[in-house]
């Protein structure tokens, strides 16, 4: 297989688009790119993998090597993970190593959106349904226990999530 490389200048960001897999054959026309984008000065850089299908190893270690390389002296935001890509990454752990951001608009922008790890949580509810999870929420109520010596039970998450979002009997 084949990776294209198109590099061009946007503002201080040195952007690298990666077209195709980078693998163990590819992977080092990528490495040479970087080399020489960074040996030509550039300290600020982007790496758009919105259409890159494959990310072996060696392209990860590839990835992690210009990031330790500018360490200190610059910076590498990636762009456009998604599919098989976004999944080595969150498997494999790197996507805690690196700034991911959904697109090259995001990374270069005044106020980026950075693509937050996966968690879980109410936070995380809250976030999707656009809802400030700090919002004073009203106390859920809990139906009357009809069990002898033993507290009221404790609401589900559908309970504590309309709770949360104000909505229920009242």
């Amino acid at each position: 297989m084949s990776l294209e490389i198109q590099q061009s200048e946007l503002g201080q960001h040195k952007l690298i688009k990666l077209i195709g897999r980078l693998d163990t054959e590819t992977s080092p026309d990528f490495e040479l790119a970087a080399y020489d984008a960074r040996n030509s000065g550039a300290r600020e850089f982007v790496v758009d993998l919105s259409e890159v299908s494959y990310v072996s190893s060696a392209g990860l270690r590839v990835l992690l090597a210009l990031a330790k390389a500018l360490e200190g002296q610059g910076s590498m935001k990636l762009t456009g993970l998604k599919g098989v890509v976004k999944e080595v990454f969150d498997k494999s752990g790197f996507a805690r190593l690196f700034s991911i951001f959904a697109d090259v608009q995001s990374a270069t922008g005044a106020a980026p959106v950075k693509i937050a790890a996966p968690s879980s949580g109410a936070n995380d509810a809250a976030r999707l349904l656009g809802v400030n999870a700090q919002a004073p929420r009203p106390a859920a109520t809990a139906a009357p226990s009809t069990t002898r010596g033993s507290a009221a039970p404790k609401p589900g998450f559908f309970a504590k999530l309309l709770a949360m979002l104000g909505i229920g009997k009242k």
